[in-house]
């Protein structure tokens, strides 16, 4: 092809044709322009598809792991609503007990053995701990300029202050267990006979009362911060803006 532009060049000025060669001077120049511009483009249209694949892949581990996380918060939210329904539970049991019996006589009611479910139930902790490995390195690199949709980028930028919120409160709460509850009740309960007369008058003690009662309104408060944070909304709406045709 370029021996074909050659030999005409020389063609046309063998023949003293120069208006002509000007002519096709500037239209090869045109055609080496265009080439050259088709070649950028082709070019750029590679960059974007590879730019979309890795898209397409930081999507799909972000989908995964947003669907882990749900799936753990869903578990925990549940384990902490019957660990607060089996501590009303356990008030209850308590109200009933008072009012029928003699302190003395607290380790002779029926129902003993369901109120130290309720009790074990009550004071069990389990600590949410969502994947955030994918998101944290796509935000802080320049990786996250991929993500093309608006509205998940803020939710994913707003992620880790929605999340930090709520495990501020479970921090809390551990910290109400662990440095609290737990090494008061080791110094005070007798774990080799549980139903004995002095862990039932440690049961029904005022201090005892108080953590149960403590602990009750601390469970109630960490469902209500997931509600107050929108967790939820946030999870679904990252799991919803993350599906791809491979997930599906």
């Amino acid at each position: 092809m370029i021996k074909f532009f050659r030999r005409i060049r020389q063609q046309l000025l063998s023949e003293n044709k120069f208006t002509k060669y000007l002519i096709y001077a500037a239209g090869e120049i045109v055609l080496v322009v265009i080439g050259i511009l088709i070649a950028l483009q082709i070019n750029k249209n590679r960059e974007a598809q590879l730019a979309r694949e890795k898209e397409q892949v930081y999507l799909k581990e972000i989908h995964l792991d947003f669907l882990s996380n749900k799936e753990q918060l869903d578990s925990i939210r549940y384990i902490n609503r019957e660990a607060r329904k089996a501590g009303e539970r356990l008030v209850y049991h308590i109200d009933q007990i008072k009012q029928q019996y003699k302190p003395r006589n607290y380790s002779s009611y029926p129902f003993l053995d369901s109120m130290a479910t309720y009790q074990g139930k009550l004071f069990a902790n389990k600590s949410y701990n969502p994947k955030n490995g994918t998101v944290n390195a796509l935000i802080n690199s320049s990786s996250f300029d991929l993500i093309q949709n608006d509205s998940l980028r803020r939710m994913l930028v707003t992620w880790n202050d929605v999340l930090g919120d709520y495990l501020e409160e479970e921090y809390f709460q551990r910290k109400f267990l662990f440095d609290e509850y737990y090494p008061w009740l080791r110094a005070h309960y007798n774990f080799a006979d549980e139903f004995s007369q002095e862990n039932m008058e440690i049961w029904f003690g005022p201090q005892e009362t108080n953590f149960r009662i403590d602990r009750i309104e601390d469970l109630k408060w960490l469902d209500r911060v997931v509600e107050q944070e929108q967790i939820v909304q946030t999870i679904d709406g990252i799991i919803r803006l993350t599906e791809t045709e491979d997930n599906d």
